[in-house]
């Protein structure tokens, strides 16, 4: 199966798997997509911790597993009415890491030499992907929160797939934008964003409900800057992979890499919609 149709399956996979999901089962504030994105969540502190032990051989002081509190605390806050919740947990881990470090450290070869790495790495365990992926559970908080999932996951793969295609048809001679990816092309990321605007618009005319939240001009703008984010959440992405000398972050999905390979343009979109749909609904 070539890329291309790697890419395709996964639109045409994802998209309608997330759709059901959304509307299908939305009861108590989306719980069956929340369970998701948790084990999604879960999978890929577990690839972030193993990609840092494989480089460094460091034994980090916070264990994976405890990140995903984060996006359950999430879905709590929403469902239990409890603000700052994830903000409250956010904190616990920090301070929980930093803090054990005091005892971890002195227990070193070199006692505290790798501390500031350890307590960078952790921090980055915690952030990346677990409270990001707080903030696409927090959705759900949203007026007609269904219709804006299926929005966000259409910009995100439209901008994908689209991306790859005129990346594929026009970006021979203008590849190596940059240099941490010199496959994608500047004609893949500014025709991917004009094909997320477009399904932008057209999610402002054909998703229901919508239309009674933003206008088309504000949903157009939003495409523009998922779309851009997108891009970035990629990058980043392979910033960590080429740091650590890897293809891809793991093996959960045959010839489409781990968790992270797959969430990667959606864990730095997913905030930019949620903050822009909240500053241009009120």
């Amino acid at each position: 199966m070539t890329t291309f149709h790697k890419r395709l399956a996964t639109v045409f996979i994802g998209v309608p798997f997330i759709i059901l999901v959304v509307f299908g089962l939305p009861q108590y504030n989306h719980l069956a997509f929340a369970i998701v994105a948790t084990l999604f969540a879960y999978v890929g502190s577990k690839e972030i911790t193993t990609i840092i032990k494989n480089k460094t051989n460091i034994k980090l002081n916070i264990p994976f597993q405890l990140g995903i509190i984060l996006p359950i605390s999430q879905w709590l806050s929403i469902s239990l009415n409890y603000p700052n919740l994830t903000e409250i947990c956010l904190i616990f881990l920090i301070l929980y890491a930093f803090s054990k470090e005091i005892f971890q450290g002195a227990k070193d070869d070199k006692p505290f030499n790798d501390s500031l790495m350890k307590i960078a790495y952790d921090t980055l365990i915690i952030f990346y992907p677990n409270f990001l992926v707080s903030f696409i559970v927090s959705f759900s908080s949203l007026e007609n929160s269904s219709s804006f999932y299926a929005m966000f996951f259409i910009l995100v793969f439209s901008n994908d797939i689209f991306a790859y295609i005129f990346g594929i048809l026009l970006g021979k001679n203008n590849r190596g934008v940059f240099l941490v990816s010199p496959n994608k092309s500047l004609a893949g990321f500014v025709l991917g964003g004009f094909s997320a605007v477009a399904c932008g618009v057209a999610c402002y005319y054909f998703v229901p409900d919508i239309a009674q939240e933003i206008n088309v001009f504000e949903a157009a703008f939003i495409a523009l800057l998922v779309s851009i984010s997108a891009n970035i959440g990629d990058l980043i992405e392979s910033v960590i992979k080429r740091s650590a000398v890897i293809k891809d972050s793991g093996k959960l999905f045959p010839g489409r890499g781990g968790a992270l390979d797959n969430l990667d343009s959606i864990l730095i979109a997913g905030p930019v919609f949620y903050l822009l749909i909240q500053l241009l609904g009120m």
